[in-house]
């Protein structure tokens, strides 16, 4: 009986010391968190880029070139970068094979890849693929830069988000649950009666639990944090034509207009021929009614013109 309710207070004292460690440790590294993340902060979470209708991504300067500024290179600063990228381009088969080459030198992968149009049924359609590649973090510069060379860029979006904050308080509360799991794996190597057993058990279940969880979060923000992730939208065209600007002088922007208009009309006949050339027997049979039609009424009328002219004679 003494033992029993030995038993019963240690495991109090012990619940009790560890909440009070618990609390203690969440606002030591609470801090630490707030402190490591603070700097990043101002610099990068949250903020967006985004620009349309560029050739090309903007182009870093001499300084900036090939490398990524301190709060990228900072490993404490837990940072889930991302970027799009909508391109243009007359050759869709080359592009993606660039594309695929690109990602091989750059060390990442395709997540998602996938391709619509240009089916049997519709040859003649255009293409669009999208494709979502991850690079390793320390590649996204090289990427994102040489993602110009892939084609017309139409719109481009860089985002970069900081998870430190989460990430450390993850890392914290796992810290403490493995030390409960330790401590509770020490009472029951103690316990004697069958009930302390399944109560230290089912605390057991409770906090290996919480442990899985709390490590599948750090893993998913681990891969999140150590490969960028790039969205790339390809579309088939059938040429690229870069629109001329309010700033162009009034001769460029009638000579565009004027080389517009061409373009338009051919490509009007062009899509006519194709039309005619797949409704071909119905065609023929509507000039040939067409043509019956007339006959007949063109013997009609001489016929109806006959009549009268007799008619009129004395």
């Amino acid at each position: 009986m003494r033992g029993k309710k030995t038993l019963a207070t240690g495991l109090t004292l012990l619940f009790l010391l560890l909440a009070g460690c618990g609390s203690g440790n969440n606002g030591k590294d609470s801090g630490a968190a707030a402190g490591n993340t603070a700097s990043s902060a101002d610099i990068s979470s949250g903020w967006d880029i985004g620009f349309g209708g560029e050739a090309a991504p903007m182009e870093p300067s001499a300084d900036e070139q090939g490398t990524d500024s301190s709060v990228y290179q900072n490993a404490g600063a837990k940072l889930v970068r991302r970027a799009e990228f909508s391109i243009q381009t007359e050759q869709f088969d080359q592009t993606a094979q660039a594309l695929d080459r690109l990602v091989s030198e750059c060390g990442g992968y395709f997540e998602t890849a996938a391709v619509r149009g240009g089916s049997y049924r519709d040859a003649s359609a255009s293409r669009w693929g999208e494709y979502v590649v991850r690079v390793p973090a320390e590649r996204y510069s090289d990427f994102f830069n040489s993602a110009g060379t892939l084609g017309y860029i139409t719109e481009s979006s860089e985002s970069s988000e900081d998870v430190g904050e989460r990430y450390y308080d993850a890392e914290t509360r796992l810290k403490t649950q493995r030390t409960k799991q330790e401590r509770l794996l020490a009472l029951l190597e103690q316990a004697n009666t069958m009930e302390d057993i399944i109560s230290l058990e089912n605390a057991l279940g409770e906090v290996e639990y919480q442990i899985e969880q709390l490590s599948s979060t750090l893993n998913r923000y681990d891969a999140l944090i150590s490969y960028s992730t790039f969205t790339i939208y390809l579309q088939e065209v059938g040429k690229v034509v870069q629109e001329v600007g309010e700033s162009s002088t009034l001769g460029q922007r009638m000579t565009a207009g004027f080389k517009a208009s061409c373009e338009g009309f051919v490509r009007s006949a062009q899509e006519l021929l194709v039309w005619m050339s797949y409704n071909l027997v119905v065609l023929v049979i509507l000039i040939a009614a067409a043509a019956i039609g007339g006959w007949a009424g063109l013997r009609k009328y001489k016929k109806w013109k006959t009549e009268q002219s007799e008619k009129q004679e004395p």
